[in-house]
């Protein structure tokens, strides 16, 4: 396979970044792949080409720690990677160079496997340089939006650690994401391999001798690793004792300040900066240490930590995910912050020198899961799995069009045919046509935005019936099943945003409506905030409507009622017109008012029609299973529940002469 990597960063570059590439390189060429590496150099004008690496012109960013950035707009360096007749483009960082790959790659037609190597959401400070707050949310939602853009526009992801793949699921990357950590040359950092001269020559170099307990940092000196916790941890410590060094090997845009921080601290002396140093040497800087340390938390992988461990280093670090799987507590490292660095650095020291090599070694046996050999059949099972998907395709034979959606009928090479609903939006933008070609991945994106389209549609038909508020709706797309909570949420805003659902004016409607068909203030509060309607408005909407009103819905609620009252006492219809009144809504002081103050009609009033019929139908209730005076006692019970008084009943039961054969 010929396989064309490309990065903004690359040899003689010292990070993570360029380790990783060229690790990936000479382990596939190892293999018998054909590598060419896309990079660039400082030149502004001219490409640079040396053997299979070709290098674009770009610009050094000195404040960004000598970044080079290159325009993704090169015409002649397209030329050169056409000739190089790629069969994948593994693209490993994001800008100039980045986009230019997968600018290419687009344009030559070959797939995309992308290495997310930077969490840069953690880097925003760059370009925050006033701190403020509204930048960083800013520049942080952009990097979502790019991460996303770049990474969906690869047939494979590759995530270096389960924390860098669930930053990407966060982001909404939906392209196949597979975790495989950089793999590390481990006979490179065995320490029978490091030349013990070299070791020597450093040592001399830095003034360190045998009597000295040295600490190793290595990497970027940069704001987001956290150094400074590490020369305040480290303090106490230094204090203690003249021979107990911490080196700092690497050059960047905080050195200067980092070197000032330790003199304020007063342990100048016992903190080594190395400036940066050739790649060749990082194995002879981790010999001279007995222990590694570094605080940062914005690794996606922690590639330093893995050498370290690999040059049978115990790890002093803070608590990251990312770690999780590196540091045994007490075995293989120890965690650490700011005010417990140096009490774990006594702790450690003051184990045997045994115990402390047995520390190494434990660490080193862990890293054997980061073998070269590992990594490339990982690597090379992504690249098999982007170049199979890309080439799938499937032909558009049939598109019905509709109002606002499209319908493609599909067809693969086994003439199976396959439908899919398509917005006219994503038809246009997406460059389908009748016999137009589609790849698997791109029908899969489309499978998934289909999902979203028809819960659209759901959407839309519901609102056609009736009006809904926000809550209906999003209890409908829940019942429906298909869309996760973020995306029931975008599309009620959208719902929202384009007048579909509108919650105030559901609410004014719907008090108009309620107010005439004669239900009172508490149920119509009731029933709008079991529609989802905020209580509070609500309360607004309704405590519009004046006392004097509420009573006039009252009064003609009895005036439509009190002919339904036929039974019972005058006091018990009454009542019960009061218990409706409540029922419905009114509170309990005006329904008592009208009620109290209603003139009722002279049938309603009339106590005596409805006490002879309350006592017959008492009888035939009763008669049933009493009789004689049992039969009477439970009619006289019967009647008083219903509120007429015990002489009345007694009075009209004796008219009535119905016990009168009774003892």
């Amino acid at each position: 396979m010929r396989v064309g990597l490309f990065s903004d960063t690359y040899l003689p570059d010292l990070n993570g970044v360029a380790t990783s590439v060229e690790t990936l390189r000479k382990t596939l060429e190892e293999d018998g792949h054909d590598v060419f590496v896309i990079a660039n150099h400082k030149g502004l004008l001219h490409l640079k080409r040396e053997g299979n690496i070709l290098r674009l012109p770009g610009i050094e960013l000195k404040w960004l720690y000598g970044y080079n950035m290159s325009s993704p707009l090169q015409l002649k360096a397209k030329e050169e990677v056409k000739a190089m007749n790629l069969d994948i483009i593994h693209v490993h960082t994001e800008f100039g160079v980045g986009i230019f790959g997968r600018n290419v790659a687009k344009d030559l037609n070959i797939p995309i496997v992308s290495t997310y190597h930077t969490m840069y959401e953690d880097y925003t400070h760059y370009l925050n340089i006033f701190g403020l707050e509204i930048v960083d949310k800013a520049t942080k939602t952009l990097v979502s939006t790019l991460s996303k853009i770049w990474n969906d526009a690869a047939q494979v992801v590759i995530a270096p650690s389960q924390k860098t793949k669930d930053t990407l699921i966060r982001y909404g990357v939906k392209a196949p994401i597979h975790i495989i950590p950089t793999g590390i040359d481990l006979s490179q950092f065995n320490v029978n391999n490091i030349d013990p001269a070299l070791v020597a020559k450093l040592k001399e170099k830095y003034g360190i001798n045998k009597e000295d307990q040295v600490i190793v940092y290595v990497g970027r000196v940069a704001n987001e690793k956290s150094i400074d916790i590490v020369i305040r941890g480290f303090k106490k410590y230094a204090l203690a004792d003249e021979h107990h060094k911490l080196m700092i090997v690497g050059g960047g845009p905080s050195l200067d300040e980092l070197k000032e921080l330790a003199k304020t601290e007063g342990i100048e002396k016992n903190v080594i900066f190395t400036d940066r140093q050739e790649r060749k040497l990082i194995p002879a800087f981790y010999e001279c240490a007995e222990a590694f340390v570094s605080c940062s938390t914005s690794e996606t992988q922690g590639l330093t930590y893995i050498e370290a461990m690999s040059c049978s280093l115990p790890v002093f670090a803070r608590k990251d995910e990312v770690l999780l799987n590196l540091i045994d507590e007490g075995k293989s490292g120890y965690f650490i912050d700011e005010d417990t660095f140096s009490d774990r650095l006594f702790d450690f020291f003051a184990l045997s020198e045994e115990k402390r090599k047995e520390m190494g070694r434990y660490a080193r046996e862990k890293m054997m899961g980061y073998d070269t050999e590992v990594f490339y059949e990982r690597v090379a099972a992504c690249y098999e799995q982007a170049y199979a998907s890309y080439f799938k395709t499937l032909t558009i034979k049939k598109v019905k069009s509709n109002n606002e959606y499209v319908t493609l009928t599909l067809k693969d090479s086994q003439e199976e045919e396959i439908q899919c609903m398509v917005s006219l939006e994503d038809y246009f933008a997406f460059e389908l046509k009748k016999d137009g070609v589609v790849h698997e991945l791109t029908l899969q994106e489309l499978q998934r935005r289909e999902v979203i389209l028809k819960a659209w549609i759901l959407c839309i038909k519901k609102l056609a019936a009736k009006d809904r508020t926000r809550k209906e709706m999003y209890d409908i797309l829940l019942k429906d099943n298909t869309l996760d909570a973020k995306t029931m949420n975008d599309m009620i805003d959208k719902l929202e945003e384009k007048g579909y659902i509108n919650d105030q004016s559901y609410l004014m409607n719907h008090l108009e409506k309620m107010s005439d068909s004669l239900e009172g203030k508490q149920k119509i509060i009731r029933t709008l905030v079991k529609k989802g309607l905020p209580y509070e408005m609500v309360k607004e909407g309704v405590d519009s409507y004046s006392d004097a009103s509420e009573r006039t819905k009252a009064i003609r609620y009895i005036k439509k009622n009190e002919k339904l009252m036929k039974e019972g006492s005058v006091k018990m219809k009454k009542q019960m017109l009061i218990s409706r009144l409540i029922n419905h809504g009114y509170s309990f002081d005006i329904a008592k008012d009208v009620v109290n103050n209603y003139e009722f009609t002279d049938d309603f009033l009339n106590d005596t029609d409805s006490l002879y019929k309350a006592i017959q139908k008492a009888i035939r209730t009763y008669s049933r299973k009493y009789s004689g005076q049992d039969l009477k006692r439970m009619v006289l019970n019967q009647l008083i529940r219903k509120g007429f008084s015990s002489d009345d009943v007694l009075m009209a039961i004796e008219e009535m002469e119905i016990f009168k054969d009774e003892n």
